[in-house]
């Protein structure tokens, strides 16, 4: 296993099912029995194979419904963060609105698991030059770290020439945070997003290990994020819990099918290769790390 201390695993534990119900039909549903389940039964199990240790954003409005699930993950080693409660974008929230979700989140998974809860990622990384404000929030609220912005202007999220590495920060009120951005890799002199979710979907598993290789070769932040949906085994069918009110079959049930489960059973061999040839640390661990060593910057804007 190469040494890679920088390298580390991040799960946006979420469910795919209360999500895809929550955003087309606009009601909170307990998730379906089985398949967060499974999920997370199988990233667990490729974690343990590997000796590796990862880092869970909790969602509150899925913790709510499978606490036991939660204190699973912490039983087995893995670094406890949140990733708020509702999964709402920051974007559409003002400080007081936001603050509230961050602070609902943290008290439910702190109950649940009665362990400190240090970092945070906001869903959709919806963290940008404009909400800066909320690393304030969450340097108040007693975090260590945030992992939330994309060094990357992306068409829904993104800083444009936000640092790529893991920082400490010193913020405008005199507290520090350190933020740990996700991965993107420079080639031909442009920059590409390589993190995780979609991407490390669509790109050949030889792609995948070449580009981590690269970023170790060159000392470079690596930041993987996933969820667990696209770790399953089964295959994702948007008909069989939600009435869409369509057949099974129409265009729009096979193009939203197509979309989810593109690539998707290339995952696990690709993580499993990723966690074979590298030592992961979680979050936490690499945060600390930063601030341990690192000397603080003045973060402006915020």
């Amino acid at each position: 296993m190469m040494d890679s201390s920088k390298t580390t695993l991040s799960i946006d534990w979420e469910d795919f099912g209360q999500l895809f119900g929550k955003y087309h039909y606009g009601y909170e549903s307990e998730p379906a029995n089985g398949a967060i389940e499974r999920q997370t039964e199988i990233i667990l199990d490729l974690l343990s194979e590997t000796n590796n240790k990862a880092t869970f954003f909790i969602l509150g409005i899925l913790a709510k419904y499978r606490p036991e699930l939660v204190k699973k993950i912490a039983a087995r080693g893995h670094e406890i963060a949140i990733h708020g409660q509702n999964h709402e974008s920051m974007f559409s929230m003002n400080p007081q609105a936001a603050r509230k979700d961050i602070e609902d989140c943290l008290k439910l998974v702190t109950d649940i698991t009665g362990g400190e809860i240090l970092g945070y990622r906001a869903p959709f990384f919806s963290v940008n030059q404009d909400n800066l404000y909320l690393l304030n929030i969450l340097a108040d609220l007693g975090f260590i770290y945030d992992s939330s912005i994309f060094p990357l202007k992306m068409p829904r999220y993104g800083i444009d020439g936000f640092s790529e590495k893991d920082t400490l920060y010193e913020l405008p009120d005199g507290k520090q945070l350190v933020e740990l951005p996700l991965t993107v890799a420079t080639y031909l002199g442009r920059k590409f997003p390589v993190a995780g979710g979609g991407y490390i979907r669509l790109m050949p598993k030889a792609l995948v290990n070449k580009i981590f290789n690269d970023q170790i070769k060159s000392n470079r932040n690596k930041m993987i994020y996933m969820h667990p949906y696209e770790f399953d085994t089964h295959k994702i069918d948007v008909s069989s819990n939600y009435p869409l009110d369509v057949s099974r079959y129409s265009l729009r049930v096979l193009a939203l099918n197509f979309r989810w489960n593109l690539f998707r059973n290339s995952v696990r061999f690709k993580i499993r290769d990723l966690l074979k040839q590298h030592r992961f640390i979680t979050c936490l661990e690499k945060a600390l790390n930063v601030k341990t060593n690192g000397t603080s910057t003045k973060l402006l804007g915020c």
